[in-house]
């Protein structure tokens, strides 16, 4: 009674109100599942409508690129050439984080096992008319006949134009990429296995803060097999992104052109990378991680130009004030003499 009271309600209506409750109840809670059921498809369509999206993307870069390269055929991480890894000029059992005469000079992460782990491969897939080049990389210790990786690289170019294409396959849900049998990243409906361009150009690798001054760049490294590899060193050079929708033309393609330097009769100086840690790297004034003790003595310190069998006298004679021209040109690539331009064929930001 008093309670039925204190609700404001008689004794003889207290059944039928609770009934009313009840009802009103089990409608907000249909209600509440009818919109939590409606949020939940909210939630789910934009990951679909994003996937979509990124596969969209994925489509119209492989396009663009087909019209400006030519397609870029499929491939096994098998058919290409190995990277040896040596420590004091001799082959070594491979162990996690050691060191070598020539480390690989890329980021492999804190989780991976250093700058020396072996197998990585480097396939040629180039045609009459496209310079293409895949690496297989290997930053985890795996056996010599192991096709999984942890990245696989692509860089298309066409030699007359100087249009490039970037492509990109990292591992998935923790699964090492698949590296027997890869499918064309240039196809009309390309695989999920690449990355979508937009995060490939915006990254936090973006490839082209390295190679600034051409699609190929050089290390002791990597020219270990440099013979599968087709370059251009001189050539033009420009991103392809359609409508600058993905962000690979943000990428630098000005580069230095100081008169009568010896460096560059054999390759242009970028105003990234190439002016900072690969100067330092190249000319032996600073050693690069996963450097061993013969990597930190002449001749393997001095990465440029590739061996030729001359003196560190003979070096120093011939290259050591033009390296001093670049370190100085690369502090400031807008002091007289440095003369900074445009990469011939770069678009235009």
């Amino acid at each position: 009674m008093a309670n039925s009271l204190w609700l404001g309600c008689a004794p003889d209506q207290d059944s039928h109100v609770r009934l009313k409750h009840n009802s009103v109840r089990r409608e907000r809670r249909r209600l509440l599942l009818l919109t939590c059921f409606g949020l939940g498809l909210l939630a789910h369509s934009p990951a679909r409508a994003s996937d979509d999206d990124i596969q969209s993307q994925r489509n119209e870069y492989a396009k663009a690129c087909r019209d400006a390269i030519g397609p870029v055929r499929a491939f096994s991480c098998a058919d290409g050439a190995v990277v040896p890894i040596t420590v004091n000029g001799e082959p070594v059992d491979p162990t996690a984080n050691q060191t070598c005469d020539r480390p690989a000079l890329l980021d492999n992460g804190d989780q991976s096992d250093g700058q020396c782990v072996p197998n990585s491969r480097i396939v040629s897939l180039s045609t009459a008319t496209a310079q293409v080049t895949a690496m297989c990389r290997q930053k985890k210790m795996r056996d010599a006949s192991s096709m999984q990786f942890d990245e696989i690289d692509v860089v298309a170019h066409n030699p007359t134009t100087g249009a490039t294409c970037w492509f990109q396959a990292v591992p998935q849900s923790g699964r090492p990429v698949e590296g027997a049998s890869v499918p064309s990243p240039t196809d009309d409906d390309v695989s999920a296995i690449w990355n979508d361009p937009k995060a490939i150009a915006t990254g936090s690798e973006r490839c082209g803060n390295c190679h600034d001054a051409g699609p190929t760049m050089y290390s002791p490294f990597v020219g270990q097999v440099w013979s599968v590899v087709r370059v251009d060193p001189f050539g033009p050079y420009f991103h392809v992104d359609p409508e600058n929708r993905f962000g690979f033309h943000a990428w630098p393609t000005d580069a230095l052109h100081p008169r009568d330097n010896a460096c560059l009769g054999c390759h242009r100086i970028g105003i990234d990378q190439t002016c900072s840690q690969l100067t330092q790297w190249m000319s032996g004034l600073a050693s690069p991680s996963g450097a061993d003790d013969a990597a930190q003595r002449y001749p393997l310190s001095h990465g440029m130009p590739p061996p030729i069998g001359q003196t560190q006298t003979s070096w120093n004679k011939i290259y050591a004030s033009s390296v001093a021209e670049i370190v100085s040109c690369c502090k400031d690539p807008n002091q007289q003499g440095c003369n900074r331009a445009k990469i011939a064929g770069a678009a235009p930001k």
